[in-house]
């Protein structure tokens, strides 16, 4: 019966707290150009920039003539641990899913141990995502998360990036000197109408295949803790305004062969070259990507 009793609080109440908001934005997530990648045991988040897993576990039924409250909590603290290791498990799986750039984070962690081992430590600091669940057929499950920050801690290398001294000095007279109503406030790529898989670092070309946007053109530091890129699907998304603001730059992704990097006109990439030099969009990563 106390089985029942915490089963019921437990499903009622917990689950609507830590998943409604989640499993909603899921639901409506069914493409594969959407930023959420869902699996059975857990999805990647672009747009938000985490991983969530879910551990399920049975709650042991061995009973004690003794003192059978003292014997129950043991079997939920024992069915909680193991609930917690499959979580852990299932985000390793996910994580190895992610796609970095062209590769998958699996794909990375094969040719390289060192990277393989520094994640393995990072899934067992995860931390706990809402309450725990205790479900009505006397099971328990545990959500565990991470934020994609911590992962480009371990996957973005020191070299090839934009230097922290430079990265504010280009831009900052010629944006003073023009009224704030004029003012572009950042770059969205329109990729509705193409094919494209979301990544963590994802480049932008032209149509001659020039670099417009890569590591070059930011630090490090925004790469890890800001993203090169934000994901949304329409411009009615929050996402939009807290990443480019109100007056953003509009250009359109066209068809490649390349899913993960997206390709503009030569056109667009000449007018987001231009208001670069103006207001420094790259090199703030004030650049957002706009998915079917």
């Amino acid at each position: 019966m106390l089985f029942s009793v915490i089963s019921r609080r437990g499903s009622m109440i917990n689950y609507l707290l830590t998943y409604i908001i989640l499993i909603g934005s899921l639901l409506a997530a069914d493409s594969p150009r959407s930023s959420v990648l869902r699996t059975e045991y857990g999805f990647i988040d672009y747009a938000n920039r985490v991983i969530i897993s879910r551990g399920m576990a049975n709650i042991s039924q061995k009973n004690s003539s003794t003192d059978a409250l003292m014997v129950i909590e043991k079997n939920i603290k024992f069915s909680k641990g193991e609930a917690r290791s499959r979580a852990r498990e299932n985000l390793l799986d996910l994580i190895k899913l992610v796609h970095f750039d062209s590769r998958t984070v699996g794909e990375i962690m094969v040719g390289d141990k060192l990277i393989e081992s520094r994640i393995k430590t990072l899934v067992g600091s995860a931390y706990q995502q809402g309450e725990i669940e205790y479900l009505e057929r006397n099971e328990v499950a545990i959500a565990l998360a991470i934020n994609m920050s911590g992962l480009a801690e371990i996957l973005i290398d020191a070299s090839g990036y934009m230097s922290e001294g430079v990265a504010q000095s280009a831009y900052l007279m010629t944006r003073a000197a023009t009224p704030k109503s004029e003012r572009t406030s950042g770059i969205v790529i329109d990729a509705r109408n193409i094919y494209h898989i979301p990544a963590m670092v994802p480049k932008v070309f032209n149509e001659d295949e020039k670099l417009v946007y890569g590591p070059r053109y930011y630090t490090r530091s925004r790469s890890v803790n800001r993203g090169p890129m934000g994901y949304a699907h329409s411009m009615e998304d929050g996402n939009v305004r807290r990443r480019v603001g109100n007056n953003p730059l509009l250009v359109e992704a066209v068809a490649s062969n390349d899913d993960i990097n997206l390709t503009i006109s030569n056109l667009d990439a000449e007018r987001i070259r231009a208001a670069e030099k103006k207001f420094g969009l790259l090199t703030n990563c004030k650049v957002l990507v706009l998915l079917k």
